[in-house]
């Protein structure tokens, strides 16, 4: 017998590279176009108004995110199963999750979207990451956290922001997201796994990797002293059909036909008050995870359900619609700008020029925010006479 061909159908091919660059280039199209022509106009606000800057940062945030979810929803058909308990409104919270593929982020948005709509979530990421154009700079300009995977600068950096989010505590609770594990499952980061486990007495897992325990208690228990934190939500992430392992994967139109996320709330009133107590708690939602993911994937088992209605895809919103069609038309009147005008395409060079040397050489734009509301504290807040200093310390010793 002749041997049957095991690759896809070239037209199968031709289809699934048409899909994913066509979501590709939308995603980043959107990010792009939105930082120059939404996101930098904001800029001198940040030597105006910093309240009215992070308000409009924030905002157009939401909207873009809006706008992904709704493409995966309504034109690439991406169905959203999400069990458990709802994100609380207006909450201070720290959300943990397992990351299976190097694209998780980008469908926990549809969980953080329908689990609380309001949410004004801040994702933990790498570096690397910041040095994209448009994405990076944007997700910058939202105060999302960018660690360079050195502990003495990460702990520095996790401290800086959370002394920020405390001074703006006012403007409303923040949701910090962290993927424990510190990177997503491949062939040589399961090894390491494997072999931590083996040196330590712990069990190999299969669906998840054992996560690094320092960052998450410096971070939750950061938040609980500066009274930024009222819950941990452990989120479970899993893929019945299609994974889309990398980037790549997307690109070649392997995008999953359905999520599934499973959101549990732990208000802090729950948690350890002790460094090792955290700890011991995080491996043990991790042991319980695995165990979840493995019935999940062998048995075919649903994720635990609060209603029989949590069980079957989330539906399209009424607002889902408008918010695809209002971003379709910012984005072909933002495409027909750049083709017809030189102010919009000196525009562009500008921004670019700008962002470059803020990000290279004058520290960053978000650390630039910091620096100036730090500055602007100091100046509302007036320092203690030295006298008075002097008095109080003769007090303390007598």
């Amino acid at each position: 017998m002749m041997p049957q061909p095991t690759g896809k159908p070239i037209l199968a091919t031709i289809r699934g590279y048409f899909v994913g660059c066509s979501y590709a280039f939308l995603w980043y199209g959107s990010i792009l176009l939105g930082f120059y022509f939404l996101y930098a106009p904001l800029l001198p606000l940040l030597f105006i108004n910093r309240r009215l800057y992070r308000l409009g940062t924030d905002m157009l945030y939401s909207s873009w995110e809006a706008f992904n979810v709704s493409l995966l929803q309504v034109v690439y058909g991406v169905k959203l199963v999400l069990t458990g308990d709802d994100l609380q409104h207006n909450e201070h919270a720290l959300i943990v999750l397992n990351h299976p593929t190097r694209t998780d982020w980008n469908f926990l948005w549809q969980g953080l979207f329908h689990a609380g709509p309001n949410h004004n979530a801040k994702i933990i990421l790498k570096e690397q990451l910041r040095k994209i154009p448009g994405m990076g700079w944007v997700m910058a300009m939202s105060r999302f956290l960018y660690l360079k995977r050195t502990w003495s600068s990460d702990a520095s950096i996790l401290d800086c922001m959370l002394d920020y989010f405390s001074i703006i505590r006012n403007e409303g609770g923040k949701q910090l997201v962290l993927f424990p594990e510190g990177t997503n499952i491949t062939t040589i980061s399961k090894g390491r796994s494997d072999a931590y486990a083996a040196k330590n007495n712990k069990p190999v897992y299969e669906y998840v990797l054992h996560p690094r325990t320092t960052g998450f208690v410096h971070l939750s228990r950061g938040m609980m002293d500066r009274n930024l934190l009222d819950a941990v939500y452990d989120v479970t992430i899993a893929y019945p059909g299609s994974k889309p392992l990398t980037e790549a994967t997307l690109i070649s139109g392997d995008i999953p036909e359905q999520v599934n996320l499973h959101f549990v709330r732990h208000p802090v009133s729950s948690l350890p008050s002790t460094y090792i107590g955290m700890e011991k708690w995080l491996e043990e939602r991790w042991r319980d995870k695995e165990l979840a993911l493995n019935s999940f994937y062998t048995k075919n088992t649903n994720f635990p359900a609060l209603s029989h209605s949590q069980l079957h895809p989330r539906p399209i919103t009424v607002l889902q619609p408008l918010c695809l069609a209002g971003c379709s038309l910012f984005l072909a009147w933002s495409l027909q700008l750049l083709f017809t005008s030189w102010f919009a395409l000196t525009w562009v060079v500008l921004v670019t020029l700008v962002m470059v040397g803020l990000e290279n050489w004058a520290g960053g734009i978000q650390e630039m925010e910091i620096r100036l509301e730090h500055e602007a504290l100091a100046v509302r807040t007036p320092s203690v006479p030295q006298e008075v200093e002097e008095d109080f310390e003769h007090l303390k010793h007598e």
